[in-house]
This record gives C-alpha cells, structure tokens and sequence, in this order.
C-alpha cells in the first residue's frame, strides 16, 4: 500500500527566487558571486631516493631528537631544515 502523501507538502508554496537565492548563500561555503577565501597551501609528498647509509643516519638523528625532547623529531622536518639552511 502507498504511503499518503503528507499535508504539509501538498499545501506548501513554491520559494521565490529571491527566497532560494538567500536559502543556497546561508547553506554554501561561500556566497555566490563573493570572493572565494584564499586557502593554505598544503605540504606536497615528494619522494627522494638515498643512499642505505644516509637513510639510517637520518633515521638514527630523528629517534635520539625525539628521546631527548629535540626539535626536529622527524626525518621529514630533518631534511626540510637542511633545505631551508641550504637556501631552497
């Protein structure tokens, strides 16, 4: 048997467009025709190949920086401060 329909949505009135309009700006990100928020750039995944040795002095720097409370606690933050020391 078929659900009757409901009484509140047979007798409802069709939204203005200005009604809709003011609907979709209170339910979007933004509003349309506004000026979309500048976003933070997001770190990229780069992938870098290196030599056995170097890996595990990495790794081996980034567990004794974590044991004793250090900066840099991260192979990841290890190399970007060479980077940035280095100029890039």
């Amino acid at each position: 048997m078929p659900k009757p329909p409901s009484k509140t949505a047979s007798g409802s009135q069709k939204a203005t467009p200005e009604q809709a309009a003011k609907l979709a700006d209170s339910l979007a990100d933004k509003p349309y025709g506004g000026v979309k928020p500048v976003a933070e750039a997001k770190a990229q995944n780069v992938s870098i190949s290196l030599p056995p040795s170097l890996i595990i002095k990495l790794q081996d720097s980034a567990m004794s920086n974590k044991r004793s409370g250090s900066d840099l606690k991260t192979v990841s933050a290890i190399i970007k401060d060479a980077l940035e020391k280095a100029g890039y």
